[in-house]
């Protein structure tokens, strides 16, 4: 039967109230008494009952994840879940708790979320660029930061990927090899529609390398499974046969499209280059290894957590705002645009 705490208390001469203040480091205690029990509980290998202790602080010692997802498949992928894993590992390096919250949420069931305590703070995922959320939590002083960002952001805390920047950087490598005609793959048309920052900020840059290095516009929104991938290179191909790298912005894209050059006979980088953008350390498991700008989820993920983790801890902490600048990572799916580029064979169906 396990040691409770009134058996320790017993053992001390003491009450359970007093066990319990030096279980939670409660200074109110003398030094002679404190050694005793902490001594008694060491013996009696008591180990207090964390419930208990959370509903006696008034505190979970937890924090929450809202990631939203119109797709509860892509929590199979390791680019996602590595924010996830990443997440729970600094919540639990600071000896926290972490929840999960995933599907749409109300003002009013966030709103109740909050007050049932279901967790001390907050992080957000799939963030708007007006979002309802941090309006929402900011009405009810609740503690949050943000894996992404807002349009207006001041007073908010967050870790963000320099979509823009790591566009134009991209193109700029890719014209640098000699490419004038890039196909842009990039978030579901949903994104943009529901104003998301990641599908936002990667259109501006889009345009913006457009207009500096004078190219054709060549950009298809894309579900984020490889069948569609496969899908929106082969239309665009199909429709550009002139191209001859491919800028995307998830891995399920890269692999999509390298199936379709595949099966017009084709070869990356040899026909067709590749740049990915945002993506993990999965980079390199892609065959040919994809030349890209890595955003490490599982680092993003950990860091998150503690920056909300020392907002809880600190009342008076500083918000923070990180703004992860562009590293290229070359690899084998970028190389010199082909002389004498193959005019693509016909595709019988748009289906894998």
């Amino acid at each position: 039967m396990a040691v409770t705490v009134y058996d320790v208390a017993k053992r001390a001469g003491v009450s359970a109230k007093t066990v319990s203040r030096v279980v939670n480091g409660e200074k109110d205690v003398s030094e002679e008494t404190r050694e005793r029990i902490l001594a008694i509980i060491e013996e009696m290998e008591y180990v207090p009952h964390a419930p208990a202790q959370r509903l006696a602080s008034g505190k979970t010692h937890s924090i929450a994840l809202h990631y939203p997802l119109s797709n509860p498949g892509l929590f199979s992928e390791r680019l996602e879940m590595n924010f996830i894993t990443g997440i729970a590992m600094g919540a639990a390096q600071e000896n926290c708790y972490f929840t999960l919250l995933t599907g749409e949420l109300t003002p009013q069931e966030l709103k109740r979320i909050c007050r049932a305590s279901i967790a001390d703070g907050l992080i957000l995922m799939q963030v708007a660029m007006n979002d309802w959320r941090v309006d929402v939590l900011k009405e009810i002083h609740f503690p949050f930061m943000m894996i992404g960002r807002c349009e207006n952001n001041q007073g908010l805390s967050f870790i963000d990927f320099d979509f823009e920047n790591a566009v134009l950087d991209a193109y700029a490598h890719l014209v640098g090899l000699g490419h004038k005609e890039i196909g842009f793959l990039t978030f579901p048309a949903i994104w943009q529609q529901e104003s998301l920052g990641p599908a936002v900020r990667a259109r501006r840059g889009f345009q913006q390398a457009i207009h500096h290095f004078s190219l054709e516009p060549i950009y298809n929104e894309t579900d984020l499974t490889i069948e569609d991938g496969y899908n929106s290179a082969t239309r665009v191909i199909q429709q550009h046969p002139n191209l001859t790298a491919f800028v995307v912005l998830h891995n399920t894209m890269a692999v999509g499209a390298i199936n379709a050059i595949h099966s017009l006979g084709r070869r990356v980088p040899d026909d067709y280059s590749i740049f990915g953008i945002a993506l993990g350390k999965e980079s390199d498991l892609i065959i040919p290894p994809l030349t890209a700008i890595e955003w490490r989820g599982d680092l993003v993920g950990q860091q998150a957590a503690k920056m909300l983790i020392n907002q809880l801890k600190d009342k008076k902490a500083t918000f923070e705002q990180i703004l992860a600048p562009s590293h290229i990572q070359i690899r084998g799916s970028t190389g010199p645009v082909a002389s004498g580029q193959k005019q693509p064979k016909p595709m019988i169906s748009l289906a894998m």
